[in-house]
Order: structure tokens, then sequence, then C-alpha cells
């Protein structure tokens, strides 16, 4: 936050088995024993309070959501990726645009806007709103604190919202829910509420209910895995710990020339145990990184240096040797769009 010059950030560990929160932070930090002295902005909680359009961090429900639904049976599957695409009066455009055909696994791998929202077209309003509501992403968060954000959600949840909320537009929620949607993706495809007390892991099959099949849990594992081994999470990797996430770079309404940028990720990716998610709010550019000031730029690094001083005190091991399945992913990435 400091090198960025970002005015806030926010972040949360959490077991994704248990949904037990294990760390969560949010900057600028208020000092609860010097009464009255903190500033508006640090006695906000960006982790839990503060809603956010969190961007391409999305993408993998949707992908996941078509899954489920029987759309996409392989990574492979190929939509139309040109460098503009047009939809319900707006222009859907990607930073890095292939003005190509594009597989799934590619659409992944270059954060692709206008693939996403071909593959959210394809799941519908519908589908999508239940898959979103079954994750808690239409409400307040369970987790046991008072200051708890309400998602802020399309009016009207037309085509255009559908599209857009398949990238990580349109519905803004909190740095926790998107911890929650993590969890749930990658622990096999339950839903557990978040919470701060501690939980054994042989006591977790409580409360919880079924959001996505174990298979699909399973698979998507693969597919951001390559995000971050050859995509826009590249700087995000931590040696031997077999990182897997996404980057998120949303234009904040009020003022698009400000970004809220995100990474969740989760780790082991090969056996999936804790998930985190890092945002910074309003990060600048510096001369490093050649005038960006997307995630993969900021957030991403600072993810993966996190992922190496703290995994070792979770008890996860650095083993080189270990991956998750990528012959899922790998046969879809072309050759021009691996160089």
């Amino acid at each position: 936050m400091t090198k960025f010059s970002a005015k806030g950030a926010a972040g949360v560990i959490m077991d994704i088995h248990t949904g037990e929160v294990l760390a969560l932070t949010s900057l600028p930090q208020l000092n609860p024993n010097a009464a009255g002295q903190g500033t508006d902005e640090a006695r906000f909680n960006r982790a839990t309070l503060g809603v956010f359009e969190l961007g391409s961090t999305f993408k993998p429900f949707t992908v996941a959501m078509a899954m489920d639904s029987g759309i996409i049976k392989s990574f492979g599957k190929m939509y139309n990726c040109p460098h503009d695409f047009p939809a319900y009066g707006k222009v859907i455009h990607d930073t890095h645009p292939y003005g190509r055909a594009c597989s799934v696994a590619e659409i992944m791998k270059e954060s692709s806007n206008i693939g996403s929202a071909q593959i959210a077209a394809e799941v519908g309003a519908t589908r999508q709103r239940a898959f979103l509501d079954k994750m808690g992403f239409l409400k307040r968060s369970e987790v046991e604190l008072l200051e708890k954000g309400r998602p802020i959600l399309p009016r009207d949840w037309g085509p255009l919202d559908v599209m857009t909320i398949g990238f990580g537009h349109s519905l803004a929620v909190s740095p926790l829910h998107l911890a929650s949607g993590y969890a749930t993706l990658f622990n096999g495809g339950v839903y557990r509420p978040p919470t701060l007390l501690k939980v054994d892991r042989g006591h977790a099959t409580g409360k919880g209910h079924r959001v996505f099949t174990e298979e699909t849990s399973y698979k998507m594992r693969s597919l951001l895995r390559l995000v971050v081994t050859e995509g826009t999470g590249k700087k995000a990797d931590a040696p031997g710990y077999r990182v897997g996430g996404k980057t998120g770079s949303a234009e904040k309404y009020e003022n698009r020339s400000l970004l809220v940028t995100s990474f969740a990720g989760v780790f082991p990716m090969d056996e999936p145990r804790y998930v985190m998610v890092m945002m910074l709010d309003e990060p600048k550019a510096l001369p490093e990184t050649f005038g960006f000031r997307t995630a993969a730029w900021n957030v991403g690094p600072a993810f993966g240096a996190a992922v190496s001083r703290i995994a070792p005190m979770l008890g996860v091991r650095p083993d080189k040797n270990r991956e998750p399945d990528m012959s899922l992913v790998l046969p879809y990435v072309h050759e021009e769009a691996k160089h």
C-alpha cells in the first residue's frame, strides 16, 4: 500500500475447508487503544464493510457456472475473441486482445472480458443469480462482525448486466465475500459461512451446502494454476507453493481513472488448503511498473511474497515436484499464445 501510494488496502486469509478466517486486515489501520484519534479512512473496514467491483477475480465463477450447467465440457471450447465486442449498446474491450477465436483456457490465461461475457451470456441471468446467491454474494456476509457491507446488485439484471457480472463489474461485494467464493469453488464445491471462531477441521461438515460439483472444483484447479504459471498472475507465484489464482483490476464507478486491484488465490493448488484475497484501493503507477497500475503489477507480486512468508507458518511445505493435473488445460493454450 505504501509502495504504490494506495489510499487503502485489505487482506483476508481463510481455511477453505472450514471457512475459518485466520487473518483479516484493513488499512489504514485503526488503533483501538487511542480513542477518538482514528481518521474516517482508518475506521472504515475495507475487508468486510467495503463493497467493490472486484473485476476479473469473478471470471473463474463464470467458467465454473458454465461447467456445472453443461455449457463448457472442456477448456478447449472455442469463443470468438475480436478486438472489440459490441453488446447491447456498449462495447466490451480486452486488455490483451486476441483478435481471433480463443479457448476457455486462453480466456482465463489472458483474462479476456470478451470471452467471459459470452460464457456468462450462455449461463443466463437466472442461473447466474442462483449460483451467486448460493455463494452468499447477494446478501451481507455471515461472519461474526457488526461491520458488514451489503452487496450492490444491478437493478434490472438485464442481458448486459449478465455479461458484465461475468467479468466482475455491475456487482459490488466485500473482499471477504470473494474469499468465501474462492473457498467454495476450490474446497470441492461446498459453501460454508466464514467465521472468526476456531474450527476443528474434523468438525467442518456441519453448516454448508453444495454450490459446484466436485468435478468442476477439481478441474478449476488447473485453470487457475495456468493463470499463475503462464498468464496475468505470473508475478503472484511463490516457488514451491503451487499458487493458483486470478488478478482483478476494476475501474471505480465514480471516477474511471481510479482502480481497485485485487488478487484472489489458493495454495497449494494440487491439494487446496488456504485462500487469500488481497486488495489495493487506488494504487498509483511506478517507473518500475512501466506506467501500469493493474493488479498484475502491484497486488500480484505482493501476493506471492506473502505466500512465501506465511505458508511455512501454516504448515504448507514447498514442493517443486507437485502440481495439479495441467493436462486439463495445456493442450488448449495455442502456440502463439504461449509467447
